[in-house]
């Protein structure tokens, strides 16, 4: 597939938070059928461990799986953009609702100093989860 795709996919990825080399490895899973670990590497031109570790955390992510196949593992993106979308919306959102609790909780003066910041936050909290609840999730 075009080194077009990739580089785009991959810069997608990146704004949904991907570190680079997670983000590699997922645009050449999703460019390309099952791969092993060292293909992977070679391809992203990384260090084997590094690819091993950034499988991992793209599988405990939910975003890779693995097989066995002819004695050695092969690795699969799962190419549920909804779903990604949906788990960065969540991780957005509760940093916000965090944000919002801490905001409440200042008392007096730096209160008030803050109060539009409160606002905003609670108006995009209201929007993701609006958002969210329109989409739904499967």
């Amino acid at each position: 597939m075009g080194e077009g795709v990739k580089n785009k996919l991959r810069e997608v990825l990146k704004n949904w938070g991907f570190g680079d080399i997670e983000a590699e490895i997922f645009a050449i899973l999703s460019t390309k059928n099952e791969m092993t670990a060292k293909e992977i590497s070679n391809e992203a031109k990384c260090a084997y461990s590094t690819t091993i570790n950034s499988l991992n955390i793209l599988r405990r992510m939910g975003y890779v799986t693995r097989r066995r196949k002819e004695r050695k593992f092969v690795y699969s993106a799962n190419l549920d953009f909804v779903k990604i979308m949906n788990k960065e919306t969540e991780k957005l959102s509760g940093m916000l609702r965090d944000l919002a609790d801490e905001i409440h909780q200042i008392k007096g003066k730096c209160r008030e100093k803050i109060k539009d910041l409160g606002v905003k936050v609670e108006k995009a909290i209201r929007y993701l989860e609006g958002k969210y609840s329109e989409e739904g999730t499967e």
